[in-house]
């Protein structure tokens, strides 16, 4: 007979939500992302050139949103690693060498998948998908480690006021249009509390005709009763 040991209830208690978090909001919609892309890899009809198309076109737009998040880290973020968090800053950079050589082979992969020979065309998906899945498991390791080792200690290191200037760093080098692209697939990924956070500090820091036009952005990519909870919590109109 097997004795199953119940899971204690409290985990991990010293948890805490920062006050100014580097990493969630765009770590929550690389997940989506990961996994979306992943799955499509599994699921679409090997025979299907245009679905291949459309999915090497994914392929390479997961690329640029990963190849964009590890530049912004390394610009930003890494510095202060390097300073107060050496060993962690060696880790994280050999993580992102790493993983950019992966996806570059994956991206490689997927191109080779669109014009494939009929008799190739199955294998060849199977074997992105794999790779896929494989990436995505060494790459959510990394952003686990980046989410709990680094920054639930950054704030006792550097103080929140360092940690929000950071923040500011990050948002201010993203040309608008990134911008727009990113949030199209971090909006859904994230909760209410996240997103009214984010929201709040749009209001605040943004021009309106900018906190207008995203909020349009959120209209066309959350569920109308999310976006409705969104604009509640606002006190916006809908």
């Amino acid at each position: 007979m097997t004795i199953v040991t119940p899971i204690d209830p409290v985990v991990e208690p010293d948890f805490s939500i920062p006050a100014v978090d580097l990493y969630r909001d765009i770590h929550k919609g690389i997940r989506a992302e990961l996994f979306a892309v992943t799955s499509t890899a599994g699921s679409i009809d090997p025979s299907d050139r245009c679905d291949r198309a459309a999915l090497a076109d994914h392929v390479t737009s997961v690329a640029a949103v990963l190849e964009s998040h590890a530049h912004h880290e390394d610009a930003v973020i890494d510095p202060v690693l390097e300073r107060h968090l050496p060993q962690l800053a060696n880790e994280i950079n050999t993580d992102h060498e790493r993983l950019e050589a992966m996806f570059a082979s994956i991206t490689d992969l997927a191109g080779a998948t669109i014009d494939a020979a009929a008799t190739e065309q199955r294998r060849l998906l199977q074997l992105l998908h794999l790779d896929l899945a494989r990436f995505t498991s060494s790459y959510l390791d990394h952003i686990d480690l980046e989410e709990r080792a680094v920054m639930q200690r950054l704030p006792q290191l550097i103080g929140i006021e360092e940690i929000g200037a950071m923040h500011a760093a990050i948002v201010g080098s993203i040309p608008p249009d990134e911008m727009a692209r990113s949030l199209a697939f971090m909006l859904p990924a994230m909760n209410i509390d996240d997103r009214t956070e984010l929201f709040t500090g749009m209001r605040l820091a943004a021009p309106p005709e900018a906190f207008d036009a995203t909020m349009g952005l959120a209209r066309s990519v959350l569920r109308p009763i999310d976006f409705a909870a969104l604009a509640n919590r606002l006190e916006v109109p809908r």
